[in-house]
């Protein structure tokens, strides 16, 4: 089951890192969907996920793959 959600979050953060930030209107909705989808799959540590909304200019995202972060991190879970 691990595998599935690496899985989901590695395409959650391609998905926010390529056209994600260019495809809605309101910059902070797909973070929105990120700590949502994270917090279905890790619980509580998918919050992480929110710290992608401190950078109004969304050119972190490109840099930070913050869902594969969580992640790695929820290896052991």
């Amino acid at each position: 089951m691990y595998y599935v959600k690496l899985f989901i979050a590695i395409c959650v953060d391609l998905f926010d890192m390529t056209v994600g930030r260019l495809m809605f209107a309101t910059p902070f909705l797909s973070e929105i969907i990120g700590v949502a989808v994270g917090c279905m799959m890790f619980g509580s540590k998918g919050l992480w996920y929110a710290l992608e909304a401190f950078d109004p200019s969304e050119q972190i995202d490109g840099f930070v793959p913050m869902a594969t972060i969580i992640a790695l991190n929820s290896a052991d879970d």
